[in-house]
C-alpha cells in the first residue's frame, strides 16, 4: 500500500466529466511552456494548451490532445475545463440586433 500523496483531477467538457481520479502528476503547457503539477502544488489558475498528460506510479495513464482549457488547482484538487472556446463569442462575429 502506498502512502504518498496524490492529487485529484476532474476533467470536464461542456457536456460531461471525462476523467475523475487521483494521480501523482499532471503535465501540460501554458504560455510559459511545459509545466508539471504535483501534490501540494501552490494554488493557481492557468490557461493551458496542446495536451494534458496524467501520471500515476510514474506511468502515463491518460493523455488528451487539446486546443485550449482552463486549469484550476487548489488544495490538491485540479479542475480542468475543456471546450472553453465554445463558451465565448468570437470577437469577429456579429451579434444580431433588433431592427
Amino acid at each position: 500500500m502506498s502512502n504518498h500523496k496524490l492529487i485529484r483531477v476532474i476533467i470536464r467538457d461542456t457536456q460531461k466529466v471525462l476523467f475523475d481520479g487521483e494521480v501523482d502528476r499532471i503535465s501540460s503547457f501554458n504560455e510559459v511552456g511545459r509545466f508539471d503539477v504535483y501534490p501540494m502544488h501552490a494554488n493557481f489558475i492557468s490557461i493551458i494548451n496542446q495536451e494534458i498528460a496524467l501520471y500515476k506510479n510514474n506511468e502515463k495513464i491518460k493523455e488528451l490532445i487539446i486546443e485550449q482549457a482552463i486549469m484550476k488547482v487548489k488544495q490538491d484538487i485540479a479542475h480542468i475545463f475543456l471546450g472553453i472556446e465554445t463558451l465565448f463569442v468570437d470577437e469577429n462575429s456579429t451579434i444580431p440586433s433588433d431592427e
